[in-house]
Parts: C-alpha cells; structure tokens; sequence
C-alpha cells in the first residue's frame, strides 16, 4: 500500500502546473485564483438552478430527481472526459517503460494511473457536482449525514465511469504493439475510442427518450415518492443507489444503498486490474518505438522531395506536420476542429421533444431581426473553438527543449511566429467551414449572412490566434517530458480563452443593448476586430526579438 501511496504521489508531482507545482509560487497562485474566479459563476448558476427546480419538483414529491440527474450528469461528463485523461494518462505520457523495471506490482501501477485520473477528475466534480449538493442541501435542510453520504459518494462516484473508459480505451489500444507504425497507431487508436464514446453518448441520450412517453411520466409523477428515480438511473444504473443512500440518509435503507453503491465500485476496480492486467501492459510495452522503411527515389522523386519553398512555407508544413503525426497533438489540438460539429448535430438527431424544441428554435433563428445579434453569437462561438484547441496558446511550449533551435535557425523571430499563428488560422478556418456548413443541413440561410460569417469568422480566428502566441510567448512550459504534458496540462489554453470570450462578449453586448442592424452589426465586428488584430501584429512585430531573448 505504501508504494502505491509513493507511486501516485510522484506520478501527481510529474504533472506540472495541473496542481500547481511549478517553481515560480506567486505564479502559481494567481493562476489558481483565476480558475476559481471563472468557475464561481458556472456554480453559482448551477446552484440557482437546484434551487428554483427543488421548489417545483417538491410540491409532486420528486426533488429526489435533482439528485439522480446531477449525479447521473456528473457520471455523463466523466466519462466523456476521461476517455482523454485515460489516453494521455495511461498511453501517452511515456513513463510505463520507466516504471516496470522498478519494484511496483501491475496492480500498483494500474491503480497509480487510475488514481491521478480520478484526481482530475475530482476539479471536475467541483464545477457540476458539489453546488447541486450544497444547493439540495440548504433547500432540504439536510442532516449532517446527507453532507457526510455525499463526501463517500464525492469519493467514489468518479471510479466506475473512469474504469469504463479505461476499459475502453484499452481493448482498442491492446493491439498498439503490433503495428508497424505505432505512432500512427496509438493515434488511430485514440481517434476510435472518441468516436465510440461518442456513441455511447447518443446511445445514452436515445434511451432518454423514453423518459418522454406522456402516459408514463404522468403514471411515474403521480406515484410520487421520488419514483422518477427509477427512470433517470437508466442512464447510469450505479447513481441509483447513491441517490437513495442520500435522500434515505436517516435510516437504514439509505446505509445499505450506501454499501451497495461502494461494493460495486470495489468490485469494478478489480475488474479494472484484472482487465489491465490482460490488456493494458501488452498495449503499451514497446509504445514509444517507431518504425521506418527505406524508399528508393527515382530522379524524378529526388528532385521533387528537395525542391525549395518558401521559407514562410516550409515552416508552416514543419508545424501541421507535427501536429498530425504526433498522437498527443493530434487528439488534443486537431480533432477538436472536427469534432464541434458532431457535437452540434447530435442534439438534434437524439432530442427527446420529436423535433418540436428544435423546429422552434430555428424558426426563431430564421427570423431576420435575429441576423445582427445571431452573427454577433457565431462570432463569439467562432472565437470559442479557435481558442480551445489551443494550436497557438502551446505553439511555443510544444517546442519544449528543442526551443534553441528556433534561436539558431536561420529565420527571423516573427516569420516564425506568424508561421505558427498560420497552422492555427488555418486548423480554426476548416473547423469554421464545417460549422457553416453544419448550420446550412439544418436551417436555411441567406447568402449574405453566410458570407458575412465566413468574412468577420476569419478576422476572429486570425485574433484568437494571436492572442494565444502572445500568452504562450510571455508563459511557455517548455519543461516536460511528454508531448501530452505540452498540450493537456498547459494552462495557456485556459488563460487565452479567457480574454477571447471577454472580447467577444462585449462585442454582442454592444449589438444587443444598441439594436444595430445587420449592416452596422458587420462594421462593428470588421473594425474591432480589424483593428485589434493590427495592434496584435504590431505588437508581436516590435516585441518578436525580446520575447524570444527572454525563452
């Protein structure tokens, strides 16, 4: 037990700034400071919400239904989530090879790696999980039993969504070591176990629906008694039985739903070390080993694989390669910009409303006195998922220790930088494409709203990009000893996303509360950000030499 205690412990300290253990403290502080200050308002919403919610639910006798969802959500948003800390966690951070030689058992390691997970995990938890509970809590007038149900439960809720990805994640990975080309691999591999959690969550969403027949919603609310338990807990069968232990906390019934609910965690952590044990350790022994094959060039070839580019050119092919052939690039910074639209069309093919919520809301959007504030908005979400990926905010990081080349290399500082604000403009511009193109299957638009989209959407782009340069300049993590610490556990991501949405924000602002029309709606959003984007430019221009001096 005291190594594996040693093993997480070192494992957590290994991951950087995610908890804060960077040498500059004051840094560190105020980078904790403004997290908690971002998430506050999510909570504080969350938390009006349960409390508007309890007051309706309470006069049918079915508050116990705030509960079930908030924890059959939170299993929802783990889940999801953790198929990418499983991946990075387990297969892309690189140090298994350095693991096995030292005396750990499998079992040792397995629970190490699931447990920095679940840590993760539990600043999740923060933002969706607690304000429902506090908010429950006062509304109920809650005993001290409800609060200490719901710290065992805190605990433990987070396990067996994890181990379901894990699990996952593993059956598709096993077979890494016997590609040719692991890299490639481990990156298809990632890919797969996306799309089927992806799947998984329309699957999830489609059993909703049964949650919409009239007849047995009205059977279910009139029994009272919280009986809609039953129905949610579908979704996740586990939450069921935490959700009695809380709302039964005062007697017997609510300490064995408890037992219950923390035997079948015990019992799915076994299975997840048996599983490892059979899957995990034959996927990932040999991971971090590539292969080549020799290729005889004909003259012809020869002459064209070493044909001169442009230096501007060359150096942007230099950095989209990079991020396509490197798996822990690719799956955090690439396939976000293909996977917004997916997230976007499955509301609409898994509604639980037959289509009438959502035949209301683009009637709504149709309406022409919605263009000018509806192009501010896709204006702001444009600038959402340009700045999520975070290709720029860790453009310089990802250079990690191999930044002196850059200082060496015969090329001036901002042709590089701008060669890297490029790939992101570019990853953003592809990702806007397929969003316009999602938003035409579904409603009709004018040719001129959706040309002022694409106009103002690459001014936006070209801004978040820059933006996230000029932060990951002044705040590189250039210590790490795996790509996935460069990208996923880089907080340049957060801090860039930050000022964009602010921006952004003020700009809708200023449509709505002044009712521009569409006209003035495209100047406004063409000169601010226009002339943002200029001062940005200029700044990098003047500032390229000393930025990179201070690497």
């Amino acid at each position: 037990m005291s190594r594996f205690v040693a093993l997480t412990k070192a494992l957590l300290k290994t991951s950087g700034e995610s908890f804060g253990q960077g040498t500059n403290k004051i840094k560190n502080f105020l980078l904790i400071i403004l997290l908690i200050a971002c998430f506050i308002p999510v909570a504080i919403l969350i938390g009006a919400f349960v409390e508007k919610f309890y007051e309706v639910l309470k006069t049918i006798g079915q508050e116990g239904l705030i509960l079930d969802m908030g924890f059959s959500l939170s299993c929802a948003v783990i889940f999801f989530l953790g198929i990418f800390y499983i991946i990075g966690t387990f297969y892309f951070s690189m140090d298994i090879e350095n693991l096995l030689p030292l005396p750990f058992k499998a079992s040792q390691i397995l629970g190490a790696k699931l447990a920095v997970v679940v840590v993760y995990e539990y600043i999740t938890q923060l933002v969706i999980f607690l304000p429902i509970i506090i908010s429950y809590g006062i509304k109920s007038n809650a005993s001290i039993l409800y609060y200490l149900y719901n710290i065992i439960i805190y605990i433990t809720i987070p396990i067996i969504p994890l181990i379901a990805a894990a699990i996952l994640v593993m059956v598709i990975m096993r077979f890494s070591n016997i590609a040719k080309n692991k890299d490639r691999f481990k990156l298809i591999g990632g890919v797969i176990a996306i799309v089927i959690g992806i799947g998984a969550n329309i699957v999830v969403q489609n059993a909703a629906k049964t949650l919409s027949d009239p007849s047995q919603m009205q059977r279910l609310v009139m029994e009272g008694n919280n009986s809609l338990i039953n129905a949610t807990s579908r979704l996740f069968p586990s939450s069921k039985f935490a959700t009695i232990a809380v709302l039964e906390c005062g007697n017997l019934q609510g300490l064995f739903n408890l037992i219950i609910f923390v035997l079948i965690t015990a019992i799915a952590v076994v299975i997840f070390i048996i599983l490892g044990n059979i899957l995990y350790f034959k996927g990932v022994i040999g991971i971090s080993q590539t292969s080549t094959k020799r290729i005889v060039l004909s003259g012809e070839q020869f002459a064209k694989a070493t044909s001169q580019n442009s230096v501007f050119k060359a150096y942007v092919l230099k950095e989209i390669k990079l991020l396509f052939r490197t798996p822990a690039y690719f799956i955090n910074c690439v396939i976000l910009n293909f996977l917004w639209p997916i997230f976007l069309l499955i509301p609409m093919f898994t509604n639980v409303g037959n289509g009438k919520e959502i035949e209301m809301f683009l009637k709504a959007i149709s309406n022409p006195s919605m263009y000018p504030l509806g192009l501010a908005i896709v204006t702001v979400f444009i600038v959402f998922v340009s700045s999520v990926n975070g290709i720029t905010a860790t453009a310089i990081s990802r250079e990690g220790s191999h930044i002196y080349f850059s200082k060496y290399v015969p090329i001036n500082y901002i042709t590089q930088i701008m060669a890297k604000v490029f790939t992101g403009f570019i990853m953003g511009t592809i990702s806007m494409i397929m969003l316009i193109l999602v938003t035409l299957i579904i409603i009709k638009l004018p040719m001129i709203l959706i040309i002022l989209i694409a106009i103002i959407g690459l001014i936006a782009i070209l801004f978040s990009n820059f933006v996230g340069i000029i932060i990951d300049l002044n705040n590189p993590k250039l210590q790490w000893d795996s790509e996935q610490k460069a990208v996923k556990q880089n907080l340049n991501v957060l801090i860039t996303l930050i000022p964009c949405l602010v921006f952004s924000g003020i700009t809708v602002f200023f449509v709505y509360f002044f009712k521009f029309n569409l006209v003035n709606t495209a100047i406004l959003l063409v000169a601010l950000y226009g002339v943002v984007d200029l001062i940005l430019y200029k700044f990098l221009k003047s500032n390229a030499s000393k930025l990179y001096s201070n690497l």
